[in-house]
């Protein structure tokens, strides 16, 4: 019987051997912001959140990370304190090929930054959420 449980560990240890490691061809991608801010990824681009302060700009690009000039979206954005139930409006400014947005968070370490994102080129719209914490 020991005999027979040595075989079929050595068998079941021996498949490791050959493995292969180090890649992953199935697992997800990891994105890295260009920006250096928050990045999620919707149905054909991507949208980055970088927060400075009071302030927070909103990038867009493509599946190959090139910029997409946000104002050709339709982007709405609200925001929720923590344990609150009622979102705030954020008005939102075109700059060059980002959106400006500003919202004082009085005191409270975090707060959930809500946008509404349409594409030109879907139907739908996308709810993306981020979870801001103010730099003091």
């Amino acid at each position: 019987m020991k005999k027979l449980f040595a075989i079929f560990a050595a068998l079941l240890l021996s498949g490791n051997i050959f493995a292969h490691e180090g890649h992953d061809h199935d697992g997800p991608v990891k994105v890295q912001a260009p920006k250096g801010g928050m990045i999620k990824m919707l149905d054909d681009s991507y949208l980055e959140v970088v927060n400075k302060g009071k302030t927070f700009n909103i990038y867009l690009y493509d599946k190959d990370l090139k910029p997409i000039d946000a104002k050709t979206f339709a982007i709405t954005a609200k925001v929720q304190k923590p344990r609150g139930k009622t979102m705030e409006d954020v008005k939102l400014e075109a700059k060059d090929l980002n959106l400006e947005g500003s919202f004082d968070a009085k005191g409270i370490h975090r707060y959930t930054l809500i946008l509404n994102v349409k594409s030109p080129k879907e139907e739908h719209a996308d709810m993306v959420k981020f979870t801001i914490e103010p730099k003091k």
